[in-house]
């Protein structure tokens, strides 16, 4: 069985940090180790290595708050379209953004070859209240 290598260590907190499912426990990482790395340890041998040990609280602690957050998408299709759709509304946010930031400019310079003086410009307009 010997002692786990260096290389042994970054493969099993590699493991840990990819870990998908929304319950970590010490079984499941003894078993995933057997079956993926070959790499046959007991919990007690795996807890004893600082670098296993606080990678496994790490992503424990994560996944409790993800999975704590409501409004959090489980599905990773749902989750793609969703940021799909973001990006295409925060693009045309910046669209419209840009457009109004060229309007404002002829306004400005307007405003300036005809003499309006910027408290004229902040004036309150009675009639929008």
């Amino acid at each position: 069985m010997g002692h786990l290598t260096d290389k042994d260590v970054v493969k099993i907190v590699k493991i840990i940090n990819n870990w998908s499912d929304p319950k970590l426990t010490w079984p499941s990482l003894v078993e995933a180790c057997k079956s993926k790395l070959n790499i046959s340890r007991t919990r007690q041998a795996l807890a004893a290595i600082p670098a296993i040990n606080m990678a496994y609280k790490d992503r424990k602690a994560a996944l409790r708050n993800t999975t704590q957050k409501a409004d959090w998408i489980k599905d990773i299709h749902q989750a793609n379209e969703k940021i799909e759709a973001l990006t295409k509304t925060l693009q045309q946010l910046q669209m419209v953004n840009q457009q109004l930031l060229q309007r404002f400019l002829i306004w400005q310079a307007n405003a300036d070859m005809h003499g309006v003086s910027l408290e004229k410009l902040e004036q309150p307009v009675s009639s929008l209240r």
